[in-house]
């Protein structure tokens, strides 16, 4: 009990730095990520400026995280299960003053037919091997948290990381360990 309090707890202050930040554009920020997994086996996976990443939106629209959850799925053209909350992470930046919240969800594909994003050019069904990979070659922390989480299923995780600029370059450094929030 004492688990899911301070989950609900935790969640709610990232909501409220997030109302904060509208005002203050230095405020910290919650960036929500969807995994969403076919056939157990493939990811989605959208190509950025920055490289191959999974959908994500920064959480800024007045909605529930159950219509951003929605909304990140319906853009692509597909359904999917219910989404489930794996991931709270921090990530602090040598390159600017603020911090983010990174909450990562896994949901499964049901059906549908996938669609580019408006401004994406590719999105595609990525092996899982191959989008580790992906996603390491773009931020290496992006890959080890979604790594831990598609690991290690049957627990909600929390981490820390610094983002760091490198030959013009995000890389990253883990500062505070994979630690259990909570087990299923």
């Amino acid at each position: 009990m004492k688990k899911v309090i301070f989950l609900l707890l935790l969640i709610l202050i990232s909501l409220n730095d997030n109302l904060i930040a509208q005002d203050n554009p230095q405020s910290n920020q919650t960036i929500i990520r969807l995994t969403i997994v076919k056939d157990n086996d493939k990811i989605l996976m959208r190509k950025t400026k920055f490289g191959w990443m999974t959908p994500a939106v920064y959480y800024k629209e007045r909605q529930t995280i159950s219509e951003v959850l929605d909304s990140i799925s319906g853009v692509y053209g597909i359904t999917i299960s219910t989404p489930y909350l794996k991931g709270l992470f921090t990530y602090k930046y040598d390159f600017k003053s603020t911090s983010d919240m990174r909450q990562l969800y896994v949901a499964n594909y049901k059906s549908g037919q996938l669609k580019p994003k408006v401004g994406e050019e590719e999105i595609y069904w990525m092996p899982i091997k191959e989008a580790l990979n992906s996603l390491e070659n773009t931020v290496p922390s992006l890959m080890q948290m979604t790594k831990q989480i598609l690991d290690y299923p049957n627990t909600l995780w929390g981490g820390s990381f610094i983002l760091f600029k490198e030959k013009n370059k995000i890389n990253s450094r883990m500062e505070e360990g994979f630690y259990s929030l909570f087990k299923i």
